[in-house]
């Protein structure tokens, strides 16, 4: 008997193997060898001809499995299109998972691919659950007409029955026509981490060589946008020119804005503190250089706020100043987001009564932007929040006394903010245009902009755009971006902001830097652009695991490296000139704040900072010796302890009323600067132990200062 059933599993085995297709045993061996991966169950069926089978087509014409050589894949099957759809999933095929899969399992999909015509395909490649169409993966891209194996991971995020995960192209973009083989999925369980696993999507975006036609004429319009110059006229105080004096530039902070979101309970003392957290947040380099502008992931959020899900609104507040009052400024983001799931559970209850709806919002409206805090500190306002996708509060009030559409909500929304802080600066934030790569006359990018015609026909002016930049269904075209750009400044003379970039789980570390130094500097170099912020910097803090610019670790990861480069390298200005026979000096720096120093025979006597937003004259008056005497500290005096520790308030008395008194870290940024403070004046020792310098700017513009160490 014991024979029998030996047999009988012998030839279920050989019967097993002799199913599976030669290709799939390829597969298996590409995998082990390549990047040590064995074993794994087949979600589809291990037979090219049955695999192929399991696809179905729309929108087209799709062929069925053909016998194809000289690939390690035996068949074939083509799906044509005629013309272009309304959409991209006009047009498409499909198969599904034929075994089921477990929640959190690690899963490869691989699947050859190739345009079957004379140029580039466009397609839509997804991988989503059958019934609510959430994605394991989606990517938007291009397919030469050469042979590409498309191989990436994905983490189950649901229990699948069969036929519940479907996988497939959209295709309905232009008339084309493209090839698929080779088809597999393959379920590791958990045998391995997700890291383990290749990413092969072959990837790239219009605008990525090397020698692209865009790059000289973005850093031409670098050049003229983000530079002014600065001239610097010495004379002695008798109107003599003085010639061979040093002027010395040291920027502290660009006028463009950088940074990311953050929470406010990981910062100023609030309850989940973390130091390095919010080191990094003024010294994103390591030198020095940090953000210059956040935003707050969910905090000021309308259910966050009301629910106090992270913190309290005091706290919420008190981190807001607190990175005020350290040179970083704070967007809102956002009043309203006009879906029932973003907004409290009341307004859905309450969606019939169209008084109830509008005195709620106003009521909100009323009372974060007076809160103590937040009042007159958050200048800009992510108003409103992806109306063109979340239409749920306008068709509630569609058709009610003086609400046709229903969207004129919006109006009445901007209107009140205005109202209450007429100096707030109103943004509309969404994700419809550059997120997605839609286009001029894409349905969606067009309703977007009649959303926002509607809001300016009102006589209400936009201030500002958020393209919010989540880069995550495929790397979009330089071009392309700046065609969006264009196309908005152009219609709404607003400015604009990259609000909340990051790129997707399929995107590698060195396509990830790549694409985002690319991404910046078309950004930098539009005339309509004021910031750049990511939606998260860090991988302990982030909603994606593939967007932060540092790792768990805090190591810098490519594509941070790549902005701090940029911003802080590549668009910096560090420099030293002389002045001519003249006594005049120039310098062409980029926008920002500076740290001027003039000095002559090695004495300083002018030190002022300034920020250069436009081409600008200064005017140096150096004492007739010019010898600059140095100056002793009998001329002001400390009465505090130095070493002191953080956090001690200190008191100072200078009798000759200094002009300027700052607080200078040793990389050069002012932690803390008055002018004028009069005779007598306090200062509170920096959160950050680390060397300082106390510099006092006497009334005659000489200099006098001490170290001053914080332990």
């Amino acid at each position: 008997m014991k024979k029998l059933i030996l047999s009988l599993f012998a030839c279920l085995l050989l019967g097993f193997l002799n199913a599976q297709s030669a290709y799939y045993t390829n597969l298996q061996a590409q995998l082990s060898s390549k990047y040590n991966l064995s074993g794994g169950l087949w979600l589809l069926p291990a037979d090219e001809n049955q695999a192929l089978a399991t696809f179905s087509g729309y929108g087209g014409t799709f062929s069925s499995s053909v016998v194809t050589t000289g690939q390690s894949f035996t068949r074939l099957r083509q799906m044509t299109i005629s013309s272009p759809g309304t959409e991209p999933w006009s047009s498409g095929i499909s198969c599904s998972n034929t075994q089921a899969i477990t929640k959190g399992s690690i899963c490869l999909m691989v699947i050859w691919v190739r345009s079957a015509g004379a140029e580039k395909a466009k397609v839509n490649l997804f991988l989503e659950r059958a019934n609510t169409y959430e994605k394991e993966i989606f990517l938007t891209t291009e397919i030469g007409t050469e042979w590409q194996q498309f191989v990436a991971p994905f983490n189950a995020d649901f229990d699948y029955a069969a036929k519940q995960l479907n996988f497939g192209f959209h295709t309905g973009f232009k008339a084309q026509s493209i090839e698929v083989a080779g088809i597999a999925l393959i379920d590791f369980k958990n045998k391995y981490t997700i890291d383990r696993f290749p990413i092969e999507l072959h990837q790239n975006y219009a605008g990525s060589e090397a020698n692209a036609a865009w790059r000289s004429e973005a850093n031409q319009r670098i050049e003229q946008i983000r530079k002014a110059d600065f001239t610097v006229n010495v004379k002695k105080t008798n109107g003599d020119p003085v010639p061979g004096a040093t002027v010395k530039m040291e920027m502290l902070e660009h006028e463009f804005k950088f940074g990311s979101a953050i929470t406010a309970n990981r910062i100023a003392s609030n309850k989940q503190q973390d130091n390095t957290y919010q080191q990094k947040i003024f010294d994103f380099d390591g030198k020095g250089h940090g953000f210059n502008e956040v935003v707050f992931e969910n905090d000021m959020k309308w259910d966050a706020w009301e629910e106090k899900w992270f913190v309290s609104n005091a706290d919420v507040a008190k981190a807001t100043s607190w990175l005020n009052d350290r040179g970083v400024a704070v967007r809102g983001h956002n009043l309203v987001w006009p879906a029932w799931q973003y907004l409290p559970d009341d307004m859905e209850k309450n969606k019939t009564n169209p008084t109830y709806l509008k005195q709620r919002i106003n009521s909100h409206l009323t009372e974060i932007l007076n809160y103590p805090g937040i009042k007159g500190v958050v200048k800009e306002w992510d108003v409103l929040n992806e109306i063109t996708a979340n239409e749920e509060l306008a068709r509630a009030l569609a058709g009610t006394p003086g609400y046709v559409t229903g969207r004129e909500i919006y109006v009445d929304i901007l209107k009140k903010v205005k109202e209450i802080d007429p100096s707030i600066k109103l943004y509309l934030n969404d994700y419809t245009t550059i997120d997605q790569g839609n286009l001029p006359g894409s349905a969606v990018y067009e309703r977007t902009k009649q959303y926002l015609v509607e809001i300016q026909n009102t006589g209400i002016k936009i201030d500002g755009i958020g393209f919010q930049g989540h880069i995550s269904s495929g790397l979009v075209s330089m071009y392309d971006v700046k065609t969006t750009l264009d196309d908005f400044y152009n219609t709404f003379g607003a400015r604009a902001k990259i609000t909340e970039y990051d790129y997707g789980n399929l995107v590698g570390d060195s396509l990830a830097a790549r694409f985002t130094a690319d991404f910046l500097t078309m950004c930098f170099s539009h005339p309509s652009v004021d910031g750049f912020l990511s939606w998260g910097f860090w991988q302990g803090a982030h909603w994606l695991s593939n967007g932060p610019y540092y790792r768990q670790d805090w190591s810098m990861r490519p594509a941070g490296q790549a902005v701090s480069d940029l911003l802080f390298n590549k668009w910096w200005t560090n420099t030293s000139t002389s002045t001519n026979a003249s006594g005049v000096a120039q310098v062409r720096g980029f926008k920002g704040k500076y740290r001027v120093t003039v000095s002559f025979n090695g004495k300083v006597g002018y030190v002022d900072t300034l920020n250069l937003t436009e081409n600008t004259n200064l005017a140096v008056n150096l004492p007739i010796s010019v010898g600059l005497n140095d100056l002793t500290r009998e001329k002001f005096k400390l009465q505090f302890a130095n070493p002191t520790k953080r956090g001690t308030e200190m008191t100072v008395t200078c009798p000759e009323g200094p002009l300027n008194v700052a607080l200078v870290s040793m990389e050069g940024r002012i932690i803390w600067q008055v002018n004028k403070p009069g005779p007598k004046f306090n200062l509170v020792a920096p959160d950050t132990p680390g060397l300082y310098y106390l510099q006092v700017q006497l009334a005659n513009g000489q200099l006098c200062g001490e170290k001053l160490l914080v332990q």
